[in-house]
């Protein structure tokens, strides 16, 4: 009788793969970084408010030399607006 270890969807080669992959999770003291949101913006009838809808938001990379833009929709005009994310007030 033959004792065969299960192997994975993806084959041995896949999870060794995986597992050099892995890196440690570490505890650093950062600073709070500023976050950005994505909104499309459609304009109102006249007289009226611009309809904002949050669809996204802007990471910065750890290097600061640039950004990931992940989007959960597209506008239909077009028109994308990044804003800066406002602090939320902590609960007492």
């Amino acid at each position: 009788m033959s004792c065969v270890a299960p192997s994975s969807a993806h084959g041995p080669r896949e999870v060794a793969r995986n597992q050099t992959k892995a890196k440690p999770m570490t505890q650093t003291a950062k600073t709070p970084e500023i976050t950005y949101s994505a909104f499309s913006v459609q304009d109102g009838r006249k007289g009226q408010k611009s309809y904002w809808t949050r669809i996204g938001r802007l990471f910065p990379h750890e290097d600061g030399k640039g950004h990931d833009l992940v989007l959960n929709a597209l506008p239909v005009n077009g028109r994308i607006v990044i804003r800066q994310d406002e602090p939320r007030e902590q609960a007492d």
